[in-house]
């Protein structure tokens, strides 16, 4: 099972199921799509720069578009 809704459950409440309840991370990891992270664990499913496919805002997901230019609003007194 995986758990796509709010992947922090399965953490959180993943040792109250008889199955192993996954994350997207661990997923894709076992699938061997991305090598699983020894040094840190991302929990960045719903940042708009993720690490990886697993998330539903990673940038494979999203259509192209280019970035915007940064702007300076200043306001005279």
């Amino acid at each position: 099972w995986v758990q796509v809704a709010c992947p922090r459950l399965s953490i959180d409440w993943g040792a109250q199921f008889k199955k192993p309840l996954l994350t997207p991370y661990e997923l894709v990891a076992v699938l061997q799509y991305v090598s699983f992270r020894t040094d840190s664990y991302p929990m960045d499913y719903y940042a708009n720069e993720s690490l990886g496919p697993w998330t539903n805002n990673h940038e494979t997901h999203r259509r192209c578009r280019p970035k915007r230019n940064h702007i300076t609003i200043s306001s005279q007194t």
